[in-house]
C-alpha cells in the first residue's frame, strides 16, 4: 500500500491522506438471524447514529434530535433481512468483524438509474478513529469484484471526512463536491459524490 495518496481534486479538505489501519485484520461476515441484535444496537446507539441526526425523515422510529432509529427485532428478521441477506448481486450486506467483535456494518445496493452499486459503511461509535474504514471498504470492493460488480459510487456529506478519506484510499475518485444535499437542522447540507471503476 502507498504511504501517501495525493488528492488534487479534493484540496479544500486535505492535500495528503495518510493510510491508517494498515495492520488491522478484519473480516466481513454475512449476519445470521441470531446476529441481528447488532443491527438493532447500531441503529439505536446515539454515538453511532449522530451523523444521521437533523434530517426531516418521515419513517417510524426515527429521532431527528440524535439520529437513532428505533428498530423492532421481528421486523429486522421478517422484512429487512429478506431485502438484504442473500440477495446478491442486487444487495450485499456484511458485518465488519475484528476477531470475535462486531465493529460495524458495510453494504452495497444496486442503483438501476446509475447502473452502479452505492456503498455505505457505519462504524459503531466506540470503534471509530481506529483505522477500520479503509480496510473494510477494501474488503467490500474485493467481494464485489469477485461477484462481477464493476461500478461503485458513494454519495455522502462533506462533513464525513474520514469516510471520504477511506473511499479515496480505496481508489474512489471525487466526481463532484459541494453538491446541495438534504436539509440538516434546517440548513442545506453539502455532499460529495465519488466513483470507482474496478
Amino acid at each position: 500500500m502507498k504511504e501517501d495518496v495525493i488528492c488534487w481534486q479534493f484540496h479544500d479538505l486535505y492535500d495528503i491522506i495518510k493510510n491508517k489501519g494498515e495492520n488491522v485484520e478484519l473480516k466481513l461476515v454475512v449476519p445470521q438471524k441470531e446476529d441481528l441484535w447488532f443491527k438493532k444496537e447500531i441503529k439505536e446507539d446515539p454515538n453511532t447514529m449522530d451523523y444521521n441526526a437533523g434530517y426531516d425523515l418521515n419513517f417510524s422510529g426515527y429521532n431527528r434530535e440524535n439520529g437513532i432509529i428505533r428498530t423492532d427485532i421481528k421486523e429486522l428478521e421478517e422484512v429487512w433481512a429478506k431485502k438484504w441477506i442473500g440477495n446478491e448481486p442486487t444487495n450485499f450486506y456484511y458485518y465488519i468483524k475484528d476477531g470475535d467483535t462486531f465493529i460495524g456494518e458495510i453494504y452495497a445496493k444496486f442503483d438501476s438509474s446509475k447502473n452502479s452499486h452505492e456503498i455505505g459503511i457505519v462504524i459503531k461509535g466506540e470503534h471509530r478513529g481506529k483505522g477500520y474504514a479503509t480496510p473494510a471498504i477494501k474488503l467490500l470492493c474485493e467481494k464485489l469484484k469477485e461477484n462481477g460488480v464493476k461500478n461503485l459510487y458513494h454519495k455522502l456529506p462533506m462533513s464525513r471526512k474520514s469516510a471520504i478519506k477511506a473511499d479515496i484510499n480505496n481508489g474512489f475518485v471525487v466526481i463532484k463536491e459541494n453538491i446541495d444535499g438534504m436539509k440538516k437542522f434546517g440548513e442545506i447540507e453539502k455532499v460529495v459524490y465519488l466513483e470507482k471503476k474496478q
